[in-house]
């Protein structure tokens, strides 16, 4: 009995770990089919990400091609409309004139909405970073009030700001151009909606925390239903506004992306349901503090100090604020900056190093400006910097008599000053002297580059066309230009190769540049892309006449001026 009982529970013990190992052999299978899932999960999900990666670039790749082989064509296209415009080709019968018209307006249709499109992309993808400085919001209304002027007449429509906060507490941190962009687009887009003889409303409210912009108009309104679709991509409040009333339906989806960007809110509301009357009301509430991401100016502040050297510059002003605000100007365009708060710093900081120029304020405690610059010149290792007088006072004003010694600074810019005039008059004392005073376009497209020269020629300015990096080179290297305007897209190599090559000559680094490119640049690609002074443009979003205004202005500047009066030293008080 006790053998078959054995057997049994041996039996029944075989059984169970037969059912034990069966089971634990499911489980390890449920749990190798449960890893080979995540496993290939996990490699679908790494193959998506792959995917993603490569889709993101294909995009990146084929906004690029858009921008330049679009932009530049119709960049193309629209300059040669505005020079026949012009009477370029003489005086039209007024047929032809309205075909022009025709051809004009919606040529910059069809650029408006190339143009969106790529602003809105390029938001929504990061790429487009803040340029976050303290500005007024009522300033940047006013400017939009002033841009948006000309249509609201054209359409019989007035426009009235309404400022309920007083000017010192509508201030902000943010980007002005940004701001100023979502501005005109809400104004734009109350005035194609308001009837004639009525008036779009702009209020401008705030509080210790947030500033509140509301653009109201008198016009039909904007359904329930719509006020929260009317800020996404290519919508209408109706599907006929688009042929009726124009636009692309991408300007408040730029809005919206631009006030999420300054961290702040958009919202429409109806007019009626609110009891102020007919029409609708968009609303934008700004934070009054905006900063960029940590990473991204950590980014930005990386390049800045990773831009090439353009040479030494003393900054010589008693006040300590005028010193910073010139010195960071000139930093951002690869000066290196000494700072001396009197005339003796100075002229220490000159012996002592091989300084470019000095930027030199007149009236100071200790030495003056006049006396500061009467030693430097009486000094043999000095006598030979050029000096630029940074001075509340004209150059006219500035002529300051007495009877010994007479003075002649190279340069003068006036304070308050502009950016671009400091500049242009820094690089043009540091290059004046320098070979024949002439524009190179470095541009492979025939068409476009036949233009520009071609609006250059009523201007008598000599401009040179090279289409490919290497006849570039070999033009700078014969003929020293005065400026040079840049495609960055070149069948030999880049804008960016070109700029390399450039910082690599002495008598180049500093050269005025305009960048004239078919694509919106990063930030990190402008610091690449700087010389001298450095303008950046957009094809398609200006003109060439507009490239030619620029580029005449800052020549205007780099040519050598006509001699000035003698200014003499004034005696010390």
């Amino acid at each position: 009995m006790s053998f078959i009982l054995l057997n049994v529970l041996c039996i029944g013990l075989a059984i169970a770990l037969v059912i034990v190992w069966w089971r634990a052999n499911k489980a390890i299978r449920r749990l190798r089919a449960a890893l080979d899932a995540a496993t290939e999960s996990q490699r679908n999900k790494d193959s998506l990400l792959v995917q993603r990666s490569e889709l993101d670039q294909i995009k990146d790749e084929f906004i690029s091609t858009v921008s330049h082989e679009l932009r530049t064509p119709l960049t193309s296209i629209r300059g040669a409309l505005g020079l026949l415009s012009a009477g370029l080709m003489g005086n039209v019968d007024a047929k032809a004139q309205n075909l022009l018209r025709i051809a004009v307006t919606n040529t910059d249709r069809l650029i408006r909405l190339i143009n969106d499109i790529l602003d809105i992309e390029r938001m929504e993808s990061g790429r487009a970073t803040l340029h976050v400085r303290r500005c007024s919001l009522r300033e940047l209304v006013q400017q939009g009030i002033d841009t948006m002027t000309a249509m609201a007449d054209a359409a019989g429509v007035a426009i009235e700001l309404i400022v309920t906060a007083p000017t010192e507490a509508v201030s902000l941190d943010g980007d002005s151009d940004r701001i100023l962009q979502v501005v005109t687009n809400l104004l734009s887009n109350a005035i194609k909606f308001s009837p004639a003889g009525t008036t779009v409303k702009i209020y401008i409210e705030a509080d210790p925390d947030w500033l509140t912009l509301r653009v109201s108009d008198e016009g039909r309104g904007i359904p329930t239903d719509k006020l929260e679709s009317i800020f996404d991509r290519f919508q209408q409040v109706e599907a006929s506004d688009a042929r009726q009333k124009g636009g692309t339906g991408l300007g408040l989806a730029i809005c919206k992306t631009i006030v999420q960007q300054h961290n702040g809110s958009i919202w429409a509301e109806s007019n009626v349901q609110q009891k102020r009357g007919p029409g609708a009301s968009l609303i934008v509430a700004f934070p009054r503090l905006t900063r960029p991401h940590t990473a991204e100016f950590a980014q930005q502040l990386q390049a800045s100090q990773s831009a090439p050297s353009q040479g030494t510059i003393i900054v010589c002003d008693d006040e300590a604020a005028i010193r910073t605000i010139v010195g960071e100007h000139l930093e951002r365009h690869g000066y290196r900056i000494l700072e001396a708060e009197n005339g003796e710093q100075a002229i220490a900081l000159a012996a002592a190093n091989s300084i470019q120029a000095i930027l030199l304020d007149l009236h100071m405690p200790g030495l003056s400006g006049w006396e500061t610059l009467q030693r430097l010149k009486d000094s043999p290792d000095t006598a030979r910097i050029p000096v630029v007088v940074l001075s509340v006072l004209s150059p006219t004003a500035g002529k300051i008599k007495d009877s010994s010694k007479q003075l002649i600074p190279q340069g003068w810019v006036q304070k308050p000053f502009e950016e671009d005039r400091l500049l242009s008059e820094l690089s043009r004392v540091l290059h004046s002297g320098h070979g024949s005073s002439h524009v190179l376009l470095v541009e492979d497209d025939a068409d476009l580059a036949a233009v520009i020269i071609t609006g250059f020629e009523e201007a008598q300015v000599r401009v040179e066309h090279a289409n490919t990096r290497q006849s570039a080179i070999d033009h700078c290297r014969l003929d020293r230009p005065a400026l040079i305007i840049l495609d960055l897209t070149l069948p030999d190599g880049d804008g960016f190769s070109l700029v390399e090559w450039l910082r690599q000559q002495p008598d180049l680094l500093s050269l005025p540049l305009v960048v004239y490119s078919g694509r919106d640049l990063a930030d990190s690609e402008m610091t690449k892309l700087r010389l001298g002074p450095t303008d950046f443009l957009t094809k398609a979003k200006v003109q060439p006449s507009e490239v030619e205004e620029l580029v005449l202005n800052i020549v205007q500047h780099l040519r050598p001026s006509s001699p000035r009066p003698p200014v003499k030293l004034a005696p010390r008080a």
